[in-house]
């Protein structure tokens, strides 16, 4: 030990200070041809975003569009914005806790509630042109001959509804004196339509015409006379601690809103006519329903958004 540590000694001050300009000179041209990188390749700015799955029917491919149109909208050139899809598939409160997580997502959309612009940032622009609210049944074919003597509130309040246990629609069948069984997922609801447990699963409207083409079964229809509404609004929320990135999502949406490409975008994957049409819903019995969980900003925000049916004026 002592002889290695004499060894040492016997490096010159020369010696030393060469290996030490070397050392300087290398990490010197390390910082330069690094700051030279970052010049010619831009960094880029991420949004991460929940992954889609086999259950949302195409809804993840219109928000994540329409999120990237708003986006589009305001982007810096020297500092592109890209989509980045998370690997975690949560229920809807879950995702909502994931925002305000450190490497959680940043983007959320969703039903709106009071509670929900509690948790998050509210980007106050309704996705859906408020078709939200417009909401029919699936129910059992062998069902159908009950349902077509149920057309007011208080013939459909003998049935039970399937909802989420954690959607803001669960909460207003609730207030509105209707039996509702909550559950944790889609997939257990249909589970429960089919097997009896609940008498009908009330979807909006664009919803219901996808799901029960895609589960292709004929025993689960649409019930063809009742048409439930009350208002309801798909946002953007946003983590909390990006004030910023809310602001330039709502700037992005008001102007596609303006230039027109947000309603292209909209009916490109939502073609509102042809399911009024698919669904008769001029020709329903229309019960109207109570909303307590819509805040005062978000009442504000949305009082000049125009109704699809002249009948719900």
């Amino acid at each position: 030990m002592i002889q290695n540590r004499r060894r040492v000694g016997l490096f010159s001050i020369a010696a030393v200070m060469i290996i030490w300009h070397l050392f300087c000179q290398r990490a010197f041209a390390i910082v330069l041809d690094s700051a030279q990188t970052s010049q010619l390749a831009p960094s880029s700015y991420e949004v991460k975003i929940v992954e889609s799955s086999e259950l949302d029917y195409a809804s993840h491919a219109y928000y994540s569009a329409l999120l990237r149109l708003a986006l589009s909208k305001t982007d810096d050139s020297t500092k592109p914005t890209y989509l980045v899809e998370s690997r975690s598939n949560l229920v809807q409160e879950r995702v909502l806790r994931q925002l305000n997580r450190e490497r959680g997502i940043d983007v959320f959309w969703t039903v709106t509630s009071k509670l929900r612009e509690q948790q998050a940032i509210p980007v106050r622009v309704p996705l859906l042109n408020g078709i939200m609210g417009y909401r029919v049944s699936l129910i059992r074919q062998s069902t159908l001959r009950e349902f077509n003597n149920a057309r007011s509130a208080p013939d459909l309040k003998r049935f039970v509804a399937g909802q989420g246990h954690d959607w803001p629609d669960f909460q207003i069948l609730e207030h509105n004196g209707f039996t509702t069984l909550g559950t944790s997922n889609y997939d257990i609801i249909i589970e429960l339509l089919k097997a009896g447990r609940i008498d009908y699963f009330p979807r909006a409207v664009h919803e219901a015409v996808i799901e029960a083409e895609s589960l292709s079964d004929p025993n689960i229809i649409i019930e063809p006379s009742v048409l439930l509404y009350y208002p309801s609004y798909v946002f953007f929320f946003v983590s909390q601690s990006k004030p910023e990135l809310a602001q330039r999502i709502e700037q992005g949406l008001n102007i596609a809103r303006k230039d027109g490409s947000f309603a292209a975008l909209f009916d490109e994957y939502i073609n509102f006519k042809d399911i009024e049409k698919a669904l008769n819903l001029s020709e329903r019995t229309v019960l109207k329903l109570d909303n307590p969980h819509l805040s005062e900003a978000t009442l504000d925000a949305t009082a000049s958004e125009a109704l699809y049916l002249e009948v719900l004026n």
